[in-house]
């Protein structure tokens, strides 16, 4: 804005340079002898008014149609120093000082400068007259004209100005007052619109369903057809208009922050709905890229009241009490300064504040529900890391403490469904109903009560339980010795299991053309796909152990596993079990992960977050169990565990082991950390019998399809 008055500066001086250089009189300008002498000089007071630099100066008179202004009126305004000498006055305002001549229609400044007034000075008995452009012409004076009312603006650089904390253009000062043009506030607007009417200009501006409609000159104008009074008269800049700030802000919806040598304009923006203190959704609002609210619907949320003050609001709620003052970037929340990103704004009597800062206050934690929805929880964000069957899961405290999930998450990784009402949810997982009901410890599992030593939170859309329920939903907790991190998997337990059904188990390795070991080892990607089709077409099932809970529920389930980890189990075999749609076991040497021939942990990640694959145990090393000692085979067993849960988010349960060796010993050292120990040849797996002996059908690499179907007809 400091352009627009520089060059409505040198516009000025432009005219004045074309002025002078068109002149012809004289330095010793002669009295015009048209003019009358002071005596017979009689100038005629009009109806017209002056008003300078904001205040009233007197009254308009004419002499041959152009307006005048007694200069001794100007004494309301600027204190005037004045001589006169033969019939010439010296006029000295501030450090400028003027030559003026009865009759000369040029004035002269003390650096010798002329400067063209366009009429003459006059005289008359009771004073000296100027015409009224010269308040423009020799003071600089911006003239507006409102029929009889004629103003003189007195213009210099304002405040910076933003919106919504974005920059704009420098206001200008009018009178004091800052204006800035009608182009810098389209931001507000949503369409303007200038235009003529019985000889008027006229500039509607329209902001969502707010019009507001200024006339040029004139210092009043129509919101929604309802008179506004303005500080300054809108006017018309060249192609633009210029326009009070505060006044023209406020009328299209916004607040106006003024801080020293800067203004703000706030406007709320809709932002997405929240969840405050478990009370309800409401919209949020954006000031300043800062999420707010009503301050109302604040109270409402935390059962306070809110108390009216001059210039703020006081905002009362069990145990708290915050006070906001209009415009200002502080509060003061229970005696303490508070800071505030953006300033506490009154919309009409509705006032907007940023919700971060009175969270804190009131203990507050912003999560985010489902559908990213910003939620204001007693919950508390905590750094330990919870896997739900591989999913990996935020995890949450109360103040009272406990450690929790979200039920959203915990539905997601068992697969169940949920159902929320107003203060009470169900979790259906394979026909394990729980039913849970927001702040209350206990919950009924499957008709039967259960209390919990946390109660479930509840905090509108989102729902947390404390991890003590999640074994009633099938999951064992697997903690990490040296990470902030705990396994919830589910574990089809040996000793769970209905007895009796025959699970034949195939055993595989490689998945491979190409031999680059024992060629008895490998089978071609296209023999295994012969052999699916096969299986398929003749009603068999391909599973793996997480099934064995409802085994009786599956027509002729089989087994498939692959032993070691090869990295063509993941570019041959995966594609296959996708293609089918079947499942497999893989057994991982843990400590090989990564190395040539071996899957990668992004391969192994991969493949069991799938759905399709299950990673489970093949030891540390593939060291011979029989021939190692006890802390050997104890290193053996958990190490591996931890490695693969650490791969995988999910706790192994089933162990191979290497080369299908054991010994009494070691199958009671396997038994400590797995639930299933599997050897290599031998007979059919039956539920419910020696589950760390299970035998497995070897398939090598010329075993024909007929040949396949034959020993799973033999074993089932």
């Amino acid at each position: 804005m400091k352009q627009a008055v520089r060059i409505l500066a040198l516009t000025l001086s432009l005219c004045l340079l074309a002025t002078l250089l068109g002149c012809s009189e004289p330095t010793d300008t002669p009295t015009d002898t048209r003019t009358p002498t002071p005596q017979s000089l009689a100038l005629q007071e009009s109806e017209g008014r002056l008003e300078v630099d904001g205040k009233a100066v007197g009254a308009i008179y004419t002499f041959e149609e152009t307006p005048y202004f007694a200069v001794k009126d100007l004494d309301a305004v600027w204190s005037l120093r004045s001589a006169e000498q033969d019939e010439t006055l010296m006029l000295s305002v501030g450090a400028e000082s003027i030559s003026l001549r009865h009759g000369a229609s040029v004035a002269q400044t003390a650096e010798e400068t002329r400067i063209s007034l366009g009429a003459p000075v006059l005289h008359a008995s009771d004073g000296w007259y100027l015409p009224v452009k010269a308040l423009e012409l020799l003071w600089g004076r911006k003239l507006i004209s409102d029929g009889a009312l004629q103003r003189a603006l007195h213009l210099e650089d304002g405040p910076a100005l933003s919106f919504n904390g974005t920059a704009l253009e420098r206001c200008i000062l009018c009178n004091g007052v800052p204006a800035v043009t009608a182009a810098q506030l389209s931001a507000l607007t949503t369409s303007a619109k200038t235009e003529k009417q019985d000889g008027i200009l006229r500039l509607t501006l329209r902001a969502g369903d707010r019009t507001l409609v200024f006339l040029a000159g004139k210092d009043s104008a129509a919101l929604d057809g309802e008179q506004i009074a303005l500080p300054i008269p809108a006017w018309r800049n060249g192609e633009d208009w210029m326009l009070p700030v505060q006044a023209t802000a406020e009328a299209l919806g916004c607040t106006v922050s003024a801080d020293g040598e800067a203004m703000a304009l706030l406007k709320a923006e809709v932002g997405t709905p929240f969840w405050f203190a478990g009370t309800g959704f409401a919209q949020t609002l954006r000031i300043e890229d800062t999420v707010c609210c009503a301050l109302s619907e604040l109270a409402q949320a935390l059962g306070g009241s809110l108390k009216p003050e001059n210039d703020g609001v006081t905002l009362k709620a069990p145990a708290h009490s915050v006070v906001f003052r209009r415009g200002k970037r502080t509060a003061e929340a229970d005696g303490q300064t508070v800071e505030l990103p953006c300033p506490a704004i009154d919309a009409d009597g509705a006032w907007i504040v940023p919700l971060e800062p009175l969270a804190e206050v009131f203990g507050l934690t912003r999560l985010e529900d489902e559908e990213n929805r910003p939620v204001y929880s007693r919950m508390e964000a905590k750094e330990t890391t919870v896997y739900l069957n591989g999913l990996e899961t935020q995890t949450y405290t109360l103040p009272e403490g406990g450690l929790y999930v979200s039920l959203d998450a915990l539905s997601r990784a068992l697969g169940g469904s949920l159902v929320k009402r107003v203060n009470e949810a169900t979790l259906n997982v394979q026909g394990k109903e729980v039913t849970l009901h927001g702040g209350s410890a206990t919950v009924v599992e499957d008709g039967a009560e259960r209390t919990l030593e946390f109660p479930v939170a509840a905090d509108g859309a989102m729902w947390y339980a404390p991890t003590e329920l999640l074994p009633a939903f099938g999951l064992t907790e697997l903690k990490d010795p040296d990470l902030d991190q705990i396994y919830y998997t589910h574990i089809v337990r040996h000793d769970d299991l209905a007895p009796g059904y025959r699970v034949p188990v195939l055993m595989y390795h490689a998945v491979s053309d190409t031999l680059w070991g024992v060629p008895e080892l490998f089978v071609s990607p296209s023999q295994l796909d012969k052999q699916l089709q096969a299986m398929l077409d003749a009603g068999y099932t391909p599973i793996t152990f997480e099934d064995l809970d409802h085994v009786a529920e599956i027509q002729k389930p089989v087994l498939m596993t692959f032993d070691d980890g090869y990295d063509d189990n993941y570019s041959q075999l995966f594609p296959l079990l996708k293609k089918y749609n079947v499942k497999a076991t893989i057994f991982v040497i843990a400590g090989k992960v990564g190395m040539q021939y071996y899957l990668t942990r992004e391969q192994i990640r991969e493949m069991s977050d799938s759905g399709l694959v299950s990673i489970q145990s093949h030891t540390m090393t593939h060291g011979n169990l029989d021939e190692m000692y006890e802390n050997e085979l104890h290193k053996e067993h958990r190490d591996s565990l931890y490695a693969l849960a650490r791969m995988t988010g999910k706790q192994p349960f089933v162990l191979c082991y290497p080369s299908g060796r054991s010994t009494g010993t070691s199958r009671e050292i396997t038994a400590q950390y797995y639930e299933y120990g599997l050897l290599m040849g031998g007979p059919c797996y039956v539920t419910g019998e020696a589950p760390y002996r299970i035998c497995r059908i070897y398939v090598p690499r010329y075993l024909t399809v007929d040949e396949l179907l034959s020993r799973l007809r033999n074993a089932g």
